[in-house]
């Protein structure tokens, strides 16, 4: 039972170190530019140290077995960020694809080559 416990534990351990370079990881590939990467990162990353302080706050061992209050606000967290950031989301991109549609962003590019809108990066 005791060797048990460790792999159950240990494998939650990993799961929680293995999932923090992913994140960031994505977060990187996914962001153009190295100053818009960098806000992003810095971002990300002290998100994740202000939940680790809610965290430890949430969980308090008097609600032990249960955790009512920290299950409780995770899932406000998860239902409030992953919702409604996928709405906001996607009414900026829906905004922001009619604008380009509409030619409003081409005041930056106009009479570049392929070449030099390239060379902009972040500026575009």
């Amino acid at each position: 039972m005791c060797k048990t416990f460790r792999l159950e534990r240990l494998s939650y351990e990993y799961s929680l170190i293995l999932h923090r370079p992913n994140t960031i990881s994505w977060c990187a590939n996914n962001t153009e530019g190295v100053y818009k990467r960098g806000i992003t990162l810095g971002f990300v990353i002290g998100w994740g140290n202000l939940n680790g302080i809610v965290a430890s706050n949430i969980y308090r061992a008097a609600d032990k077995p249960l955790y009512r209050l920290g299950h409780g606000v995770v899932l406000a967290y998860l239902t409030l960020f992953l919702l409604g950031g996928s709405v906001v989301t996607h009414i900026m991109l829906r905004n922001e694809n009619r604008q380009r549609r509409a030619g409003k962003r081409d005041a930056s590019i106009e009479g570049k080559s392929e070449e030099e809108i390239d060379l902009m990066g972040d500026k575009r």
